[in-house]
C-alpha cells in the first residue's frame, strides 16, 4: 500500500490550513498515494477557542471527505479538537475518513501532553477532555491503530493495539522540539520493535503561534525498527510503500508480542536485601 504523510507547519488561519490540505490531498493522489496522513493540530494550531471546535459537519472534516471521495483514497485527519460536551475542554481527536468520504474512525486522545522545562511549561489537561477507549480500523488488508504525539510514551496502549490486530501503529504529532531531539525517533522505532508493527508519524515542524517550538522529523518505521523515509526540514510529503510480506517475515521471525506474561507483570515484584 503507497502512504502519503504530510508534513506541515499549521497556524491560525484554519481556512488557509485547509487550502494547503486539499493542495496536499490533490499532490499525494496524484503521485498514487491509498491514505494520506496529516499531523495533529492539522487546520488549526494555536490556542483554543470556541470558533475552532468542530463536529463531524464541520470544515476540516467535510473538506477531508470531499477530497477522499473525490479520489478515492483514505485520509487520517491527524488531531483536531472535537466537541466534548464541555465547551472549555473538547477533545483531540483523530478521524480515519475512508475513500467513500465517510468518517470510519474516531480516535479521541487518551494521553495529554504534560511538560514544565525552562523552555515548555505545558499541561493539555487544563484545556482538552481525554478519551477514554482505544481505536483500529481495517482498510486495504492492514489494521492501523489510532494514537496522538503524547500517547508515545505510553508502551501499554501500543501493545493493546497490537493485541486488537493492529498492523500500523499511527502517531500524528505536534511533538516539542525540547524533548523530540533526544526522544522522537528511539520511541518511535521502540514502538515498531516491540510490537513488530509499521509506524507511521507525520508531525508538525517550525514554531506554532503561541511560541511551542516543534522537532519535525516525519517518520516511518518498518515492523523491524528500521527507518523507512523521513522527512527533511519544511514541509511537504513523504512517500512510503507498507509491505505485507515484510510484515509477515517479521513476525515469522520473532514472536515476542506473543511470549508477554502478564501474571509475571501483576504479581509482587520482589525485593532482595544486598548484603555487606
Amino acid at each position: 500500500m503507497r502512504i502519503a504523510m504530510a508534513q506541515m507547519s499549521s497556524g491560525q488561519d484554519r481556512a488557509d490550513n485547509l487550502r494547503r490540505m486539499a493542495a496536499t490531498l490533490d499532490r499525494a493522489a496524484g503521485q498514487g498515494a491509498e491514505l494520506v496522513l496529516f499531523p495533529e493540530a492539522c487546520s488549526y494550531r494555536g490556542p483554543l477557542s470556541a470558533e475552532h471546535v468542530e463536529d463531524r459537519t464541520g470544515p476540516t472534516l467535510s473538506l477531508l471527505s470531499e477530497r477522499a471521495a473525490r479520489h478515492g483514497i483514505a485520509v487520517l485527519a491527524g488531531g483536531l479538537w472535537l466537541a466534548s460536551g464541555d465547551p472549555g475542554r473538547p477533545y483531540n481527536a483523530s478521524v480515519f475518513v475512508g475513500p467513500g468520504g465517510e468518517p470510519a474512525a474516531e480516535y479521541r486522545k487518551v494521553h495529554l501532553f504534560r511538560l514544565r522545562t525552562a523552555e515548555v511549561d505545558e499541561d493539555e489537561g487544563a484545556y482538552t477532555t481525554p478519551g477514554e477507549r482505544l481505536v483500529t480500523v481495517s482498510y486495504r488488508g492492514f489494521t492501523f491503530g489510532l494514537s496522538i504525539c503524547y500517547d508515545l510514551r505510553f508502551p501499554e496502549l501500543y501493545r493493546a493495539l497490537a493485541r486488537s490486530g493492529a498492523d500500523v501503529l499511527c502517531v500524528p504529532s505536534n511533538f516539542s522540539a525540547v524533548t523530540g531531539a533526544v526522544h522522537w525517533e528511539p520511541l518511535l522505532r521502540a514502538r515498531a520493535i516491540e510490537n513488530l508493527c509499521y509506524v507511521l508519524a507525520p508531525a508538525q515542524e517550525g514554531v506554532s503561534p503561541d511560541g511551542f517550538v516543534t522537532h519535525g522529523h516525519s517518520l516511518a518505521v518498518d515492523p523491524w525498527g528500521r527507518v523507512l523515509a523521513c522527512a527533511e526540514d519544511g514541509t511537504g510529503l513523504v512517500m512510503v510503500e507498507l509491505d505485507r510480506g515484510a510484515l509477515d517475515q517479521a513476525r515469522g521471525a520473532l514472536n515476542a508480542p506473543n511470549e508477554t506474561v502478564p501474571a509475571v507483570y501483576g504479581g509482587q515484584v520482589a525485593l532482595e536485601p544486598a548484603h555487606g
